[in-house]
This record gives C-alpha cells, structure tokens and sequence, in this order.
C-alpha cells in the first residue's frame, strides 16, 4: 500500500487496510444527544462494515434510537498513520441470538484476524453468549495516508 503521503487509498487499498487487524472505533449517538465511541472488531466485505457486540453493548441501544454513526479505523503505529473514517447509517440485523450462520462465519473471521491462528478457540468458549450482528452502510468514506499536512490546510 504505497499511496502519496496525504493522498486519499484506492479502493484495493482500502479493502486491503480494512481487511486487516486494526481496531475500529464506533461513534454513536446516546438517546441524551451526548457522543459514546466504542473499540470494536470489524468485517469489512466489501460494501459494509459488520460488528459483532454482545448483548448487553450499551451502543446498540443507540444504534436503535440513531442509526447514524461514524467509525473511525487508523493505524496509529506505523509511521505513515494510514486511516479510513467512514460515516454511515448502522442497521441490528439480528440478535441478540447465539452465533450460527453468517454471524458465526464473520466472527470467526474477526477471531483469526484480531488473536491469531487460536481465536476461534477463544470464540468457541464464548460462542453461547448471546450477541447482535450489525451491518454499517457506508455513505460517505474518507480515507488517507500520510505524515504531511493535506493541502487544504495550508
């Protein structure tokens, strides 16, 4: 991923950033109108963005009340800071239920991705813990890389 320093990632880029194991975070709205912004695992599939909270996450009660959200994914330890922030509209597509079907395949996904080649075993211990499966639509994406100011703030 060689993209111009302050220059936005292609999409092969930004599948490929996203792809990888870097920690999320989740902005959503509390009923009160204050900001909550959360760490989680994603799925990124290409068109949407899926997380896998348990069922007591308190940001899916606010999912439900504000499906705007902003989630923010950069690598904060590589010096060229690579970043994607996308803002969409969060959709509870099912739960809280036990993990099976397609929820069960994402999260093992996340599992290898996030602990490595023993997290599905971590996700076999914890797989009757009821959980939600949400899907993020992107609709609007902005990404970047790069140590140099954008040009715009010059």
């Amino acid at each position: 991923m060689a993209a111009p320093s302050g220059k936005g990632l292609s999409q092969h880029e930004m599948s490929a950033f996203l792809h990888g194991a870097v920690i999320s975070r989740l902005a959503t709205v509390k009923p009160d109108g204050a900001p909550y912004v959360v760490p989680v695992w994603h799925y990124w599939d290409g068109k949407a963005l899926w997380i896998i909270p348990r069922a007591k996450s308190s940001f899916v009660e606010n999912i439900r009340v504000e499906r705007r959200v902003c989630v923010s994914t950069a690598d904060d330890v590589d010096p060229m800071h690579t970043r994607v922030v996308i803002e969409g509209r969060a959709e509870v597509i099912e739960g809280p239920v036990k993990m099976q079907g397609r929820m069960l395949k994402i999260a093992n996904d996340m599992a290898r991705r996030y602990m490595g080649p023993d997290g599905p075993k971590y996700l076999g211990r914890t797989a009757d813990m009821p959980r939600y499966l949400i899907k993020i639509t992107p609709l609007k994406t902005t990404s970047w890389r790069g140590n140099e100011w954008h040009p715009r703030y010059m």
